[in-house]
């Protein structure tokens, strides 16, 4: 756990290896999965040049390396050099259209879809075909049980358009029908 969710926000966080999952918790203690950083994304902008907390929780999914920039550096160097700022936010508008397809993703009432849309994003995301994430990860991401997910995920892999094996290793064998059938 690298941050709680109502902890001050005083560094930026800037993921150069493995991945950082940002979650919140329900009242009920069940875990929602809103993004996960990946190597050259970061994390504490909107809360940071405020004086802010830290809106989710950020787990580790694997051995992760952190960069740490202070707050208070972060303005100075952002006025010294502003091309950063810049980076920035044209970071942050990747971002705002990332969630903008996140909420499509969760307002299309079509499960099977859903997953689509979300396995292709996450291979976009990561540059890979080779997926680590467990079908409980996909259903806290996208507001589905992990059963509903096996069970579309045994479809798509009847239909050779993915290929599931073992907890955390889905394989999409077919990126244009995953494609087709989520956009």
């Amino acid at each position: 756990m690298l941050f709680r969710e109502g902890d001050a926000c005083q560094s930026l966080y800037i993921i150069r290896t493995g991945s950082l999952k940002l979650v919140r918790y329900g009242s009920d203690g069940k875990e929602y999965l809103l993004d996960t950083l990946f190597p050259g994304d970061f994390y504490g902008s909107d809360q940071l040049l405020g004086l802010g907390e830290v809106r989710e929780s950020g787990i580790a999914e694997q051995e992760v390396g952190i960069c740490t920039i202070r707050g208070e550096d972060l303005k100075k160097l952002m006025l010294q050099q502003p091309e950063i700022g810049v980076k920035m936010m044209l970071y942050l508008n990747s971002k705002l259209e990332q969630y903008r397809l996140q909420l499509e993703m969760l307002s299309t009432k079509d499960v099977e879809k859903r997953i689509c849309m979300y396995l292709a994003e996450r291979a976009r995301k990561t540059s890979s075909l080779s997926l680590s994430l467990t079908q409980e990860d996909i259903g806290n991401a996208i507001h589905l049980t992990k059963e509903t997910v096996n069970r579309k995920l045994a479809i798509l892999q009847q239909e050779g358009i993915v290929e599931v094996s073992g907890k955390k290793k889905i394989a999409i064998l077919d990126l244009g029908l995953l494609k087709r059938r989520a956009f």
